[in-house]
C-alpha cells in the first residue's frame, strides 16, 4: 500500500494541456525535460522524508522511509511503501506505511496523526520544491515559446 499526497500545480497542468497541440517530436522533448525537472525536484524530497521519519513518534517510520523512491513522471512523484521488505522481520513497507504515518493500533503514536510523510511533503513544498520545479517549467515555457 502506498499513500499518495498531492498538491495543486495549475501552471503545470496548463502546460500539459498546451503540449497536446505541439508537434510530436517537440512534445517528446518537452516531456523529457519535464521528467528531468520533476525527478530533480522529487529527489530533494527523499532526504526530507528520511529526516522527518527519524523524528517521528512511530518507530516504524524510520524503516518505512527506506522504501521511498523517485518515480519518473512529468510531475514530482515519490512513492513510499510498496512490496519492499524492511526491518528485521522483513515486513513489506506497504503494510506499515499507513500506521507509520497515521498511528493507531500496533503503533506507538495515537491514531489520526500526520507524523512524518505529510509534514515532510508540506515542508518541502513550502521550501525548495516549488522553486526547483517551477523554474524548470518556466524555462521550458520560454524555450518553446509557449508563453
Amino acid at each position: 500500500m502506498s499513500v499518495a499526497l498531492t498538491y495543486d500545480m495549475d501552471e503545470v497542468m496548463e502546460l500539459l494541456k498546451e503540449l497536446r497541440g505541439v508537434q510530436a517530436d517537440l512534445r517528446r522533448q518537452t516531456n523529457r525535460e519535464l521528467r528531468t525537472a520533476a525527478g530533480e525536484c522529487a529527489q530533494g524530497l527523499v532526504p526530507v522524508l528520511h529526516a522527518h521519519a527519524a523524528n517521528s513518534p512511530t518507530p516504524q517510520a524510520r524503516i518505512v522511509a527506506e522504501s521511498a523512491k523517485v518515480k519518473s513522471d512529468r510531475l514530482p512523484v515519490v512513492t513510499v511503501g510498496g512490496s519492499r521488505k524492511v526491518g528485521h522481520r522483513g515486513t513489506q513497507a506497504g503494510v506499515l506505511v499507513w500506521g507509520s504515518e497515521r498511528g493507531g493500533h500496533n503503533f506507538v503514536a495515537g491514531s489520526g496523526g500526520e507524523y512524518w510523510i505529510t509534514p515532510a511533503v508540506r515542508d518541502f513544498q513550502e521550501g525548495p520544491a516549488g522553486g526547483i520545479y517551477m523554474r524548470a517549467v518556466g524555462r521550458i515555457f520560454l524555450d518553446h515559446k509557449i508563453v
